[in-house]
């Protein structure tokens, strides 16, 4: 459904057209099938750890999927190192995504008795909050702009808070400088400085680490909780 779902989309966008270039394409296929993965998140498990290797497993099988869509589309060869990247930074965003999608469904399944709706509803969301900051260059370009008179800084910050931005640094693509973007971006006309691969590598490692120790703390901690709520079933004898 994922293949298909990303195929369709990526047709609709162009993407097939004989005259993309190599890393346009890449950034194109990862950041569909990016956006579009929350949606078909197959749910968490009964515990914990299930739900930890479903977040790894979902992760590394749609970025998978993207390095499999990029050896078969394209009139070009795809270099495999550019693949390989490409693969990895999706996979990176992808296991912050898809555990915090784990998290709102474990916490609106404990809302409602429709597990069913909680995972719809998580998903939904992530794939809105991907397109809203991977659209961030575009829509907040002139607001930046008008801040950056004061605040230097905001400009470089509001290209690197994009994960299309990561994307397009892994795949190997100037992102604002593209056709489309210096036409619709005031931001392509301006200075700025795209993050490096090794810095979003560390940021999103540290990211998934500190998501994995605050699920874990949460664990422990619901675990006294619970024990404490189940009645105490003893056995008195009589004088």
């Amino acid at each position: 459904m994922l293949f298909v779902a990303s195929l369709s989309m990526l047709a609709a966008f162009g993407a097939l057209a004989p005259d993309v270039q190599p890393s346009a394409l890449r950034t194109m296929v990862t950041a569909t099938t990016g956006m579009l993965a929350p949606l078909f998140w197959p749910g968490i498990g009964p515990t914990l750890a299930r739900t930890a290797r479903r977040v790894v497993a979902w992760s590394t099988a749609s970025a998978g999927l993207a390095a499999i869509m990029l050896l078969g589309l394209g009139n070009s060869v795809q270099p495999l190192p550019r693949i390989l990247g490409s693969g990895v930074m999706l996979m990176l965003i992808l296991l912050v995504v898809h555990a915090l999608v784990a998290t709102l469904e474990m916490r609106w399944r404990g809302r409602s008795a429709d597990a069913e709706r909680a995972r719809e509803m998580a998903g939904r969301t992530m794939s809105i909050t991907l397109a809203f900051l991977g659209s961030l260059p575009l829509w907040f370009g002139p607001v930046s702009e008008v801040l950056s008179s004061r605040h230097g800084w905001i400009i470089d910050a509001v290209v690197g808070i994009s994960p299309l931005t990561h994307l397009a640094v892994a795949a190997g693509n100037d992102l604002l400088r593209n056709q489309w973007f210096y036409q619709h971006s005031n931001l392509a006309a301006l200075q700025f400085t795209y993050p490096g691969r090794t810095e979003l590598t560390w940021s999103y490692a540290s990211a998934c680490l500190l998501l994995a120790f605050i699920a874990l703390a949460f664990h422990r901690l619901r675990r006294p909780i619970a024990d404490a709520a189940r009645p105490c079933l003893t056995t008195e004898k009589a004088p």
